[in-house]
């Protein structure tokens, strides 16, 4: 099956990006996050989100390099490359197996079945909003587009707020509209608009950059 093909290629190691959360947060944290994601890492040291199901299945594995220092991306050539595509190419996945992603982070919901959920667009905002905000359940969409009914099914009954990245919240508030629709209740967080400035707008920054911005305030 694919998670044990895919277990046995990827490794469990500190990526650069897990080192880059070792620079900023206590150890036990990092670590506690690391392991309810399932975050991987490539022999490289790019991290690897796992898209695991509400039944604990692997859908795909999301790989994106980070510079260990600033925690930025790495964005060189393919920036983000997918586990199922590598191993279809190593011959670990037949050429037939067809790819239905879920959100990162899914498997956590029946973990924590009445905790309110912060849906974000990316997965590393996900990561640093669990290290920072643990009482709740973060969850990413994995892109801008990707906050659709068929993919947020999963969502139905909870509390959900969602925290679209500067430039997306009237897109997002909009999509929010068509998630109503399919019975799934979200609140639209204005919080960044609120407090951007024009360079963090033309940055378009998400959550997870102010959160860094102030934990690196804190310690000056």
């Amino acid at each position: 099956g694919y998670s044990s093909a895919a277990s046995d290629v990827y490794k469990r190691q500190k990526s650069d990006f897990v080192r880059f959360l070792h620079s900023l947060f206590d150890g036990d944290s990092v670590a506690r996050t690391v392991e309810a994601y399932r975050l991987g890492c490539t022999r490289k040291g790019a991290v690897i989100y796992w898209q695991v199901d509400l039944n604990g299945e692997v859908r795909t594995g999301k790989i994106m390099r980070y510079d260990p220092v600033t925690g930025k991306r790495v964005k060189d050539g393919r920036s983000i490359t997918w586990a199922h595509s590598e191993l279809k190419r190593q011959g670990l996945l037949p050429e037939s197996w067809e790819l239905s992603q879920c959100l990162f982070g899914e498997h956590l919901l029946r973990l924590r079945p009445s905790d309110t959920v912060c849906l974000v667009e990316g997965e590393k905002s996900a990561v640093i909003g669990t290290i920072v905000m643990p009482e709740y359940v973060w969850l990413a969409t994995g892109g801008k587009q990707n906050l659709k009914p068929e993919k947020c099914r999963c969502l139905i009954g909870r509390r959900v707020i969602v925290f679209p990245d500067l430039g997306a919240f009237n897109l997002w508030s909009e999509k929010a509209s068509v998630l109503a629709g399919a019975g799934v209740s979200v609140e639209v967080s204005d919080l960044l608009e609120r407090v951007a400035d024009d360079a963090d707008r033309s940055e378009g920054l998400d959550i997870a950059d102010y959160i860094i911005r102030q934990f690196n305030n804190d310690r000056l």
